[in-house]
């Protein structure tokens, strides 16, 4: 079967290339038109409360965003000027500030000091916006560009409105930056891990195009999130070249006196092993496709597929390039630059058993470690990096006047009396600023038809009324999680619970929620898919064990580390990065334990593990530095903390698994190499004599 579509492919090479050609256009031409999403509320399930609030705000009032702006060196008047101005910008609702609660033009001393406190402080004055639209919405974009227009320069600004604005405009930017930079990184690395000045090109041409290929069939998606959008193709470069290099290196070793016969030779062995390899690597993305937060599936679908892509290029538009310009590559031939690694082997099987002591020392407590973590849910883990403006204007604020943050509340409409007194008890809490609604804005007894029309409409419809809560904490914190428990507690001592809340607060909440319920949903799905795949691999029982135990090792070391360093990190990024290491890196246990059977036939257990060692590291660093540089180009080229985060734990998690493939695995196979002869699957009903 293998073989039939082998000749399939040499004979049709030129109608297989032609097609390529025409898709890669047609995806060029897509890509541009697929939409990117950077709600994260978008991914709660529809079952959560605060999503259940925010549909019913969306449908009633409109949902909104918000901005915090701080002018400097104002006098209060000066400051309700600029109040004033961005007020009549078109797509603000409404602007917070002190002349809501007092005369701003009377002397300062007669101005409550908690007050003046919260809105004006060291000649700064902080403004609380409120947008028309959501901040997702090209309107609140263009009418934040006209604020910055309005403010002076040394303005400070934050909010989620902002954060979406600077997100959309780093997004593909960043994306670009980054494989400017990885492409020349990758050539460099595959120049000194491979026998050819131009193969590199080659690989780059096949890969480039399943890149492309995955990035415009996205649009068949709604929507594909700006996370997802961020990373996909510097990973998807990274985690499938090896496909690539492994169809060469096997091309290189074939006789080519009849060259297509050799090219039918190379798809038919190297297709089952990069096979068997990418659905390793789709399996870790496809066990993100369960998770309740659906930013999993919306990554892990368009992951997978990218994985896919990479297989279909490689098996049939890999070997028409190949046919077409291998005399001239074979002209740039050059000697490996690597050097040879028999005497590496040797002296990592010496040093084994140190090796093995200390990698359980650490693997052990990091098992323990890993779980202790302090984790991040919300938006907060997707602002603006270290050095960035929205993170130093964030800085400022925050040390000049706190934090702030909208909660919103509906409750059946009808009982102006509970409102008030609802809103009274709001009022009080020491962590509220600010309460606006209806029944705290005008007196009690005032006809709803005195009341002019826009004001009327922001907070009640036919059906609810609305509050709107700015509260002095984090959007993430245990905080910000009591202030929504006790905000809640209260408003159930009125309506029960017949009321509904969302904001950023409650969101983060059912994210936090939801999320923590995929950990074991995730976590085991991939590792059974890998399980399964690497016993039909190599139809043994013990063997799959092994393999799995070494690289979840490498995970457990890897998110063990922001513990010991006291550093918070993504939850997201923590399940994700877990399926993508183990997906990814198992490969090398992969190609490592192959090679190791393979020797073994002809040889005992030590000599086999020097062979293997000493024929996979190549490879092994090739892929891996790859994978790694491809992280950390991630890491330092994204100003948006999660990407970054992510690049991080990746580059990290491969450089652990490639430590513990190349000096763990092969004493591990040594010791359990009986073990490994008695379990596969051949052996169960007759015993097996071990070399």
């Amino acid at each position: 079967m293998i073989e039939k579509l082998a000749r399939f492919i040499v004979q049709k090479r030129n109608k297989i290339g032609i097609i390529f050609i025409i898709l890669i256009l047609i995806s060029l031409i897509l890509m541009p038109m697929v939409n990117i999403n950077y709600d994260l509320s978008e991914y709660v399930p529809d079952t959560e409360k605060s999503k259940q609030g925010m549909n019913i705000v969306k449908d009633e009032f409109a949902m909104q965003g918000f901005a915090r702006v701080m002018i400097n060196n104002v006098t209060l008047v000066q400051a309700k000027e600029y109040k004033d101005k961005i007020q009549a910008v078109d797509g603000v609702d409404m602007v917070l500030w002190l002349d809501d609660s007092v005369d701003i033009y009377r002397p300062e001393e007669f101005i409550s000091e908690d007050l003046l406190k919260d809105y004006y402080k060291d000649g700064s004055a902080i403004f609380e916006i409120m947008f028309d639209e959501d901040e997702y919405s090209l309107k609140t974009d263009k009418a934040i560009e006209d604020i910055q227009k309005i403010i002076p320069e040394d303005s400070n600004m934050i909010g989620s409105a902002i954060d979406t604005k600077s997100s959309r405009e780093k997004v593909k930017t960043e994306i670009g930056r980054i494989m400017i930079i990885l492409i020349p990184v990758v050539i460099i690395i595959l120049i000194l891990t491979t026998n050819s000045y131009l193969s590199p090109l080659l690989f780059i041409v096949i890969i480039g195009t399943s890149i492309l290929l995955n990035m415009g069939t996205n649009i068949i998606f709604k929507h594909v999130s700006f996370l997802t959008y961020s990373i996909v193709a510097a990973l998807q470069l990274a985690v499938s070249m090896d496909y690539s290099v492994f169809v060469l290196h096997e091309f290189e070793d074939e006789d080519k006196k009849d060259i297509e016969e050799a090219m039918v030779r190379t798809i038919v062995k190297s297709c089952s092993s990069i096979c068997s390899s990418a659905l390793t690597t789709v399996a870790g993305f496809v066990a993100l496709v369960f998770m309740g937060f659906t930013i999993g599936k919306d990554m892990g679908l368009v992951f997978a597929k990218g994985i896919i892509f990479s297989l279909i290029s490689v098996i049939f538009f890999m070997p028409c390039l190949i046919l077409k310009f291998y005399p001239i590559v074979e002209k740039f031939n050059h000697k490996s630059f690597l050097p040879d690694f028999n005497k590496f082997a040797k002296y990592t099987r010496k040093i084994s058993y140190l090796l093995i002591a200390i990698v359980i020392l650490i693997v052990v407590p990091s098992y323990v470690a890993q779980k202790q973590n302090e984790f991040l849910y919300g938006a907060s883990s997707f602002g603006g990096g270290e050095g960035t403006k929205v993170y130093e204007d964030e800085k400022l604020i925050v040390e000049k006047f706190g934090r702030s943050n909208p909660i919103i509340i509906l409750v059946p409409v009808g009982d102006y009396v509970n409102e008030k007194n609802l809103a009274n008890e709001f009022e009080n809490l020491e962590y509220v600023k600010k309460v606006q609604s209806l029944a705290n804005l005008v007196g009690e007894g005032i006809p709803d038809s005195f009341i002019p029309i826009d004001n009327y409409q922001k907070f009640k419809t036919d059906k609810y009324s609305r509050f709107v809560i700015y509260v002095k904490t984090s959007s993430e914190s245990d905080a910000a999680f009591e202030a929504v428990n006790e905000i809640e507690e209260i408003t159930q001592k009125y309506y029960g619970n017949n009321y509904e809340i969302t904001g950023t607060i409650p969101v983060t909440m059912d994210i936090k929620n939801v999320v923590n319920k995929d950990y074991n949903i995730v976590n085991w799905i991939s590792i059974g898919m890998v399980m399964v795949i690497l016993l039909f691999t190599f139809k043994s029982l013990i063997l799959p064990i092994l393999l799995i135990v070494v690289i979840e090792g490498g995970i457990f070391i890897n998110m063990a580390i922001p513990y010991y360093t006291g550093q918070s990190m993504m939850f997201l990024g923590y399940l994700i990065v877990s399926s993508i290491e183990l997906g990814a890196t198992i490969d090398y246990a992969i190609l490592m334990t192959n090679n190791y059977l393979e020797f073994r036939k002809d040889n005992d257990k030590k000599e086999a593990s020097d062979l293997a060692v000493s024929k996979s590291v190549p490879s092994i660093i090739t892929s891996g530095g790859i994978l790694v540089s491809a992280a950390y180009l991630i890491k330092f080229g994204s100003t948006m903390s999660a990407v970054s985060e992510m690049g991080e734990l990746i580059g990290r998690g491969t450089i652990l698994s490639m430590f513990l493939v190349i000096f763990f695995l092969p004493h591990v196979l040594v010791i359990f190499d009986k073990l490994i002869e008695k379990t596969k699957f051949e052996n169960f009903k007759k015993g097996s004599k071990v070399k």
